[in-house]
């Protein structure tokens, strides 16, 4: 069995994604269950939203939990532009493990990001120069990739493919191209963990099992009873929102009183609940949306966050969602504490990134998760009062 700690739901998502392309057997949890039968068992936590301290003891627990089922291999999975606690984990991953060094290979070349001489890149764009820039709770202010994973106490060095690399530390790789992730996956020894994005994980795959041809679904037609959670603060386009009101779609944006409200009041939760029941039993597809002026307090995120858990724990109640899409890690891991789902099973990857997935305990129900900065696909088609829509 292969193990992955992925710092954020979606994260976990798209590397099993990755692992339905080898056709192995793939369980997300979102706690280590010794009660677990997998080829690849990928543990979605939530440290990418946790203070650094919290994120590193979490980190820590997981790993000497997943070393007792005696995984051939644990991948930390991590995000791709360098957003989150990545050096503490890092650091917690190699202690526990009592491994010298952490290999990071970021970016994804297969999405236009890459690393050269420590700069990332997203289409030739500087990193500081996109819209990671403007992220609500990880802004990019910088493109050097040292500079992203901030200070720690253990030396950090920017390398090239053909360079030595020292031996110890975390070690952060430039990556320009397929090639370069096929090399970096040969310089993985016992002395270092394999760290960073899903495409390099997929390239360490590719070196144990071989790909079925399995492709992206042609088209995914989505159920009677549909909700869209665009849980992610990250920016909405403009061309995404007039297309959720020009098609039809009913949207239903978080109350202005609720989202400025210091307090979590369950009973405006419930009142917005209601509205969208109402529309989902009339045969309308629901898109909830939280568009509202930007909010500086640094508990905001988290706020928002409960309130959407509990927003779609209401509706769960009342209504028998058939498809329950989310945008967002950190939205959906709350979705999913509200709704006690802790085990996932990958059955479908619409795209890079957008997988579906079954749970036990909503027979019937397909949830489908993609993060914040990727766009929804082509292929997600559903009716809508007699209108068929592409999303």
């Amino acid at each position: 069995m292969i193990a992955v700690i992925a710092d954020d739901f979606t994260g976990a998502a798209e590397i099993g994604g990755i692992g339905l392309r080898y056709g192995l057997n793939v369980v997300i949890q979102t706690s280590v269950d010794n009660d677990v039968h997998a080829d690849l068992l990928v543990i979605a936590t939530n440290t990418r939203s946790l203070a650094p301290e919290k994120a590193s003891d979490e980190i820590k627990r997981i790993t000497r939990e997943l070393l007792e089922l005696r995984p051939d291999y644990i991948y930390k999975k991590l995000d791709s532009v360098l957003r989150g606690n990545i050096a503490m984990e890092i650091l917690a991953q190699m202690s526990v493990m009592k491994k010298k060094k952490a290999i990071v290979i970021a970016g994804n070349p297969n999405l236009g990001r890459t690393i050269q001489h420590g700069i990332f890149s997203i289409n030739n764009t500087l990193l500081h120069d996109t819209s990671f820039a403007n992220d609500p709770e990880f802004p990019r202010s910088s493109s050097s990739v040292i500079e992203l994973i901030g200070e720690v106490n253990v030396p950090v060095a920017s390398r090239t493919i053909n360079d030595a690399l020292p031996p110890s530390g975390i070690i952060l790789g430039d990556i320009a191209n397929q090639s370069d992730l096929t090399r970096w996956a040969e310089r993985i020894d016992t002395e270092s963990i394999p760290c960073g994005s899903a495409g390099f994980f997929d390239e360490l795959l590719s070196r144990r099992f071989v790909k079925t041809g399995r492709t992206f679904n042609e088209t995914c037609s989505l159920g009677e009873k549909t909700l869209f959670v665009m849980g992610s603060l990250f920016p909405k386009s403009d061309a995404m929102i007039q297309k959720i009101n020009s098609f039809g779609l009913v949207r239903k944006n978080m109350p202005s009183a609720l989202y400025h409200n210091l307090e979590i009041m369950d009973g405006d939760i419930k009142s917005w609940a209601d509205e969208i029941i109402r529309e989902i039993r009339h045969g309308y597809k629901v898109v909830v949306t939280i568009e509202n002026m930007e909010s500086s307090r640094s508990d905001f995120s988290r706020k928002i966050r409960r309130i959407i858990g509990r927003l779609v724990e209401l509706i769960m109640e009342e209504v028998k969602i058939k498809d329950l899409l989310i945008e967002g890690g950190a939205t959906t891991y709350e979705i999913l504490r509200y709704l006690g789902i802790k085990k996932l099973y990958p059955f479908q990857e619409l795209d890079l990134g957008i997988i579906q997935m079954k749970v036990d305990e909503y027979p019937g129900l397909c949830i489908t998760t993609k993060p914040g900065s990727y766009s929804w696909p082509d292929n997600v088609e559903f009716e809508n009062k007699g209108n068929k829509i592409k999303l």
